[in-house]
């Protein structure tokens, strides 16, 4: 027997000895195997309940925009909080009573559990955000929730469940809609959408291996060993899984749909590899038992090698950050161990139990296809290479014009809750409103001061002009526009305003004070004329004491004298009084705006922008010199002027009355003699009296027209300067409106107003130490153009501090357009890192393989070719053809994938090409490509249909990671494999094998 006989033959490589105890105790390693998979049959049906609680945060804890979100939480929130969510209400006739009392109902279940929601807005408990939560058509509201669980994790997945759970049961009218969004519930939904395609996937990918099987072998037997085979691989695989996934090894969301394409694949590639050897070997003239065991022998080292290379590169995407990389890889790695080991003990014994009921095949016609390939290759091998990497490099030209998407709502169907709760937010709400940028400036100080809060403004200001920002909310813009009573503009200009307005009050009173100089002129004449009178009179009681002989005539005169001075003093009383007054009145609205004048200059004094602003301080001065002028020297001569016209006023009083007594005792001296001497001699005291005070009064009414002259001067003057004062500061207000000016003036005290209260909890922390920017775009922040903008956003922000009070602080970004640049930045780092390890490792182990250095380069160089040519042709396909952007994490899969993948076909090749000659010939190389080309292209085939089947999926990244996947295995089986690889040792020659000597594979004793 064929078994005995291997017995014979030492087995120093591990694959032997593995095959060999393997076909020695046949019925010991069935047995074995139906065991294990009856066990792990009991977990498997867990692995779906395992990916979800087991899942791993979607973002590394060391991501910026993570740490910046903490930070942010600390300074704004509970510190609890780890991610954002929404819950959607929505009603298209309009919100009414009942959506009130649905919305009020479900901010009363979500307030009774503050673990799980540490922070929610609402405007139930802070009506003041009424405005902002309620859309402006009425017909739609919503709560932003702060959860504690991080994107992704299981957690995250319960409490979005939760939330559902919430809104279903909560009554409502039969019009309302909930829906809960944001990005926690979008990785749920796409975790679910992935999920439900898994056993779509699996099915098709078993009846499409089922009609290529049907087409190569025909036979039920033949076909039933890889499909038991694969069989117990899956179900092996889903529950070492599931177990590993119990034990709190993280299990990605895409493990279960990548093990039904891989799994399937790889396991039927793996028993076609073996079939056709041992097929091979029964056209030779073996005997099945020594077929089988030449078989297994032979192509074990090739799938061991080739198993080794995806289990190695998957492995390696253990080392991402990214968890969807670092949970996914491994699985796929454990997924191809186990595949491998039951392809290697399993295979070969449901073979040995088969015999020769499995089909043969008949060996390549003289002058079949896979003939005239392998001597097209070898006889043409450099322009059969020329028109291969021709090809290839066409479609791979395309490959640099991917663009590659890091949102999740894309990359499923817009049925998902989550996708429908962001379509409500879009048609009720301003685009990206639950989308935004947060810019958080930390500083070691409290920013509650005039300078930091100018630079604040500036820096809102300059981030509003950055293409494609809609808004800006801050501290000084807390409505998205700048606070205009802040501004240096605005309070310069009510200060001309006030100063334009007192000018033309005194415009008005300057006529009043023309109008009084012009009585003060008329009262002077009056007053001379009095004094003069009043001499007159005196001279003629001289002249009537002196004679009575002109009594009557004097006495006459003397009465009429009398008569005339008695009207021209009360006139003067009069006038006198009046002019009192109207000073007083001058006096006390001088003094007025003389007082506002004076606490503008005094504000001004202590404004330390006005201090360096050049034009308002010269305006400042001029204030100044105008206030003490009016203050020192106007008002005091306004009092003195309204105190003398008052005394006169009332010595004019006095006048008066005398002046009547004397004209009454002239008639009582007319109507007697005897009482004659007595009475002129009273009236010539009188008289006398009379003289001097009308000498006084013409005299001091005689000054007062010049002092009102200059009063009436001093005031144009004033008036003047006023409105050049006014006029001025209307020019500086126009000036420092313009974004140079950047006028900008807010008191640390201003926040501190009721009205201000709301605008600092939002954007200034307790302390002021740290301040809040948000910035929401008009496109996507997840997007090319939304990227763009977040590093427009970094570059901007530092500027804009730059020799401000806010130089020194740490600036932080945030939010949907930070999650994208994280995801970016790591998955470089990632795709870096994975590549290189994959290259090192694969090149390791084709050198291994083939015990040559020569050889494993350029296969090597053909299989990284071969996937950039995939990937370009991936994107003309969904970029180009179809305008859906590349998922982030296909070109990161599809690289590890198909070149541990494409090495696979390529270790075959070689391998039967190195036991076929010591020394390649062209005719060992058309040989070589004549006796795989059959088998490896059915294992591209049957691989390229497995992927293939991921189409069906409305994921978007696992329909474009199985379309990329299908195309690269189509393109290594009909181009790699069968032109550019032969045509490359064709040309290498004796040199493929170098440094090593003649290849002694493994023999079995004929």
């Amino acid at each position: 027997m064929g078994i005995r006989r291997l017995r014979q033959v030492p087995l120093p490589h591990p694959v032997d000895l593995l095959v060999g105890k393997s076909l020695r105790r046949p019925w010991l390693v069935l047995a074995a195997w139906a065991a294990v998979a009856i066990v792990l049959n009991t977990a498997a049906p867990q692995l779906e309940s395992v990916v979800q609680d087991s899942s791993a945060p979607f973002f590394p804890a060391s991501a910026p925009s993570v740490r910046a979100l903490e930070v942010m939480d600390r300074g704004f929130g509970s510190g609890h909080t780890r991610s954002d969510a929404f819950i959607v209400l929505v009603d298209q006739r309009g919100l009414n009573a009942a959506d009130t009392a649905t919305y009020r109902s479900v901010v009363r279940r979500l307030v009774a559990d503050p673990q799980r929601i540490p922070e929610m807005q609402d405007w139930v408990q802070q009506p003041k955000l009424r405005t902002v939560l309620i859309s402006h058509d009425h017909r739609a509201t919503y709560i932003p929730l702060g959860l504690a669980s991080d994107i992704g994790s299981a957690q995250s997945i319960a409490d979005v469940k939760w939330l559902r759970g919430i809104t279903n049961s909560v009554s409502r009218s039969p019009t309302t809609r909930l829906y809960v969004t944001g990005d926690p519930a979008t990785i749920t939904d796409l975790n679910d959408a992935v999920d439900s395609t898994s056993k779509r996937i699996t099915v098709i990918s078993l009846l499409a291996l089922l009609a290529i099987l049907i087409a190569i072998y025909r036979r039920p037997v033949t076909i039933l060993i890889p499909l038991a085979t694969i069989g117990v691989a899956v179900v092996c695989t889903r529950g070492v899984l599931a177990v590993m996934g119990l034990a709190g090894f993280p299990v990605s969301t895409f493990t279960p749909a990548f093990i039904a394409a891989i799994v399937l694949g790889a396991g039927t590639d793996y028993t076609v590899f073996l079939i056709a050897r041992y097929q091979e070997e029964l056209r030779d003239g073996r005997a099945p038992a020594d077929a089988i065991a030449i078989a297994a022998v032979r192509i074990g080292r090739v799938l061991a090698a080739s198993g080794a290379t995806v289990i190695i590169g998957s492995a390696l995407l253990g080392l991402a950050s990214l968890s969807i990389l670092a949970a996914t890889g491994p699985a796929i790695a454990v997924a191809i161990a186990v595949t491998a080991l039951t392809s290697l003990t399993l295979t070969p014994v449901l073979m040995s139990f088969a015999g020769t009921r499995i089909a043969s095949t008949r060996a390549p016609a003289p002058n079949g296809i896979w003939v005239k390939t392998g001597r097209l290759a070898a006889g043409r091998p450099a322009a059969v290479l020329v028109v291969g990497l021709l090809v290839l490099g066409a479609l791979a030209a395309f490959f640099p014009t991917m663009s590659l998407s890091f949102d999740e709502r894309a990359a499923q169907p817009r049925s998902t809750p989550s996708n429908q709760g962001y379509t409500a937010l879009d048609a009720h709400f301003p685009a990206n409103e639950t989308l935004p940028d947060y810019l958080l400036v930390s500083a070691p100080h409290s920013m509650s001061n005039p300078h930091d809060l100018a630079a604040l403004n500036a820096l809102s200001e300059s981030l509003a002009k950055i293409p494609h920002t809609q808004t800006v909310y801050s501290l000084t813009q807390p409505t998205g526009r700048p606070l205009k009573p802040a501004t240096i503009a605005h309070q310069v200009g009510v200060l001309a305003r006030r100063l334009n307005a007192a000018g033309t009050q005194l415009r008005h009173r300057r006529h009043q004070l023309q109008q009084f100089s012009t009585g003060t002129g008329r009262l002077s004449s009056g007053a001379s004329q009095i004094n003069a009178g009043t001499h007159a009179a005196y001279h003629v009681i001289d002249r009537f004491i002196a004679g009575l002989t002109k009594e009557n005539h004097g006495l006459g005169a003397a009465t009429h004298a009398l008569g005339t001075a008695h009207r021209g003093a009360s006139q003067l009383q009069a006038g006198a009084l009046t002019l009192g007054r109207r000073l007083d009145q001058a006096h006390d609205q001088t003094a007025k705006a003389v007082s506002g004048i004076g606490q503008i200059s005094a504000a001004l004094d202590k404004d330390p922008l006005c201090s360096l602003d050049p034009i308002c301080r010269n305006a400042r001065t001029a204030l100044s010199q105008i206030y003490r002028g009016e203050h020192d020297e106007l008002l005091p001569g306004l009092e003195r002027a309204a105190h003398g016209a008052t005394k006169i006023g009332h010595g004019d009083g006095a006048l008066a009355g005398g002046l009547r007594q004397l004209e009454q005792g002239l008639a009582r001296a007319r109507r007697g003699t005897a009482r004659l001497k007595a009475g002129e001699q009273l009236f010539q005291r009188k008289l006398r009296r009379l003289a001097d005070g009308t000498s006084q009064l013409a005299h001091g009414i005689g000054q007062l027209p010049p002092g009102v002259q200059k009063l009436v001067g001093a005031t144009t003057k004033l008036t003047t300067g006023l409105g050049k004062a006014g006029g001025y500061l209307d020019q500086v207000s126009t000036h420092a409106n313009t974004p140079e000016a950047a006028g900008f003036y807010l008191t640390g005290h201003d926040l501190n107003r009721p009205d201000f209260s709301l605008a600092r909890q939002v954007f200034l922390s307790p302390n002021g130490k740290l301040a809040r920017i948000e910035i929401v775009g008009t496109t996507d922040p997840l997007t090319g153009s939304g990227q763009t903008r977040y590093h427009e956003i970094e570059q901007t922000a530092a500027l804009a501090v730059r020799g401000t009070p806010l130089q020194d602080a740490n600036l932080r970004l945030t939010g949907a357009g930070g999650f994208g640049n994280d995801l970016d930045d790591y998955l470089h780092q990632d795709a870096e890192l994975v590549a290189l390890a994959v290259l090192i490792s694969v090149f390791l182990i084709l050198v291994i393989a083939l015990q040559a250095l020569v050889a494993p380069l350029y296969l090597l160089a053909s299989v990284v070719l071969s996937y950039a040519a995939a990937m370009g042709l991936m994107t003309i396909i969904w970029q180009h053809i179809l305008g859906h952007q590349i998922e982030f994490f296909v070109p990161v899969f599809g690289f590890v994938l198909l070149v541990a993948v494409g090495a696979d076909y390529n270790i075959l090749l070689m391998a039967r090409l190195r036991e076929l000659s010591e020394t390649p010939t062209r005719e060992s190389v058309a040989r070589a490509v004549a006796t795989t080309g059959a088998v490896i292209t059915s294992a591209g085939l049957i691989f390229a249909s497995t992927f293939a089947a991921l189409l069906s999926s409305p994921v978007l990244g696992l329909a474009e990671i199985g379309t990329g996947m299908a195309i690269g295995l189509l393109l290594d089986t009909f181009i790699v494999r069968t032109l550019v690889v032969p045509a490359c040792a064709a040309l290498v020659g004796d040199k493929n094998w170098w440094p090593s000597g003649r290849f002694r594979p493994g023999r079995v004793r004929q």
